[in-house]
C-alpha cells in the first residue's frame, strides 16, 4: 500500500478548535501537499480525515486534486491515537493509495511508529510518504520511509 501521511495546513487560532478553518496560506500548502501525492502515486486515493474543519478543508483539496468529491471524516480521528489510526490503516488494506490528514502530535506518532523513527516532526501540511505491507495478522514493521515532504509556503 502506498500510505501518505498528512498534517492539516495552516490555521489561525481560534476558541474553537474543532472550527478552525485553514488560512490562505493553509489552502496553498495543502494544494501542495495534494501534488506531492499525485506525483507519487499512479491511483486514486482513498482520503481518511477528523472531522475538524481544518482536516477536512486539507482532504478536501487533496480530494478534488484527484477528482474525487469529497472524503472520509470520521470525528473519532479528532482525538484518535496511533491505535486508531493503525485499526483504519488495516481496515482499508485493499487500497492500493491511502491518506490519512490529522493533527499532530499524533500524526506524527503513527508515523514514527510505523517507520521506526524517531525524528518526524510534522509542520502543516507535511506529508510522509511510506510503502506498507499489510499481513494478514497486521501490519508488517517497520514500513519503508519513501519520501517526507514539507510545503515551500
Amino acid at each position: 500500500m502506498n500510505l501518505f501521511i498528512v498534517r492539516h495546513g495552516h490555521s489561525p487560532m481560534q476558541d474553537i478548535d474543532h472550527q478552525r478553518p485553514l488560512s490562505e496560506l493553509g489552502q496553498k500548502q495543502a494544494r501542495q501537499a495534494a501534488a506531492f501525492i499525485q506525483q507519487n502515486t499512479d491511483t486514486i486515493p482513498h482520503i481518511l480525515c477528523s472531522d475538524a474543519v481544518r482536516t477536512l478543508q486539507t482532504a478536501e483539496l487533496i480530494a478534488a486534486a484527484f477528482g474525487l468529491d469529497g472524503c472520509d471524516a470520521r470525528n473519532e480521528f479528532y482525538t484518535a491515537g496511533v491505535g486508531i489510526w493503525c485499526d483504519a490503516i488495516e481496515n482499508n488494506s485493499h487500497c492500493q493509495s491511502l491518506v490519512l490528514v490529522g493533527h499532530n502530535p499524533t500524526i506524527s506518532q503513527l508515523s514514527g511508529y510505523l517507520t521506526g523513527s524517531n525524528d518526524i516532526y510534522f509542520k502543516p501540511a507535511c506529508v510522509t510518504h511510506i510503502r506498507l505491507e499489510i499481513l494478514t495478522d497486521g501490519l508488517r514493521l517497520p514500513a519503508q520511509l519513501l519520501a517526507n515532504f514539507k510545503p515551500d509556503a
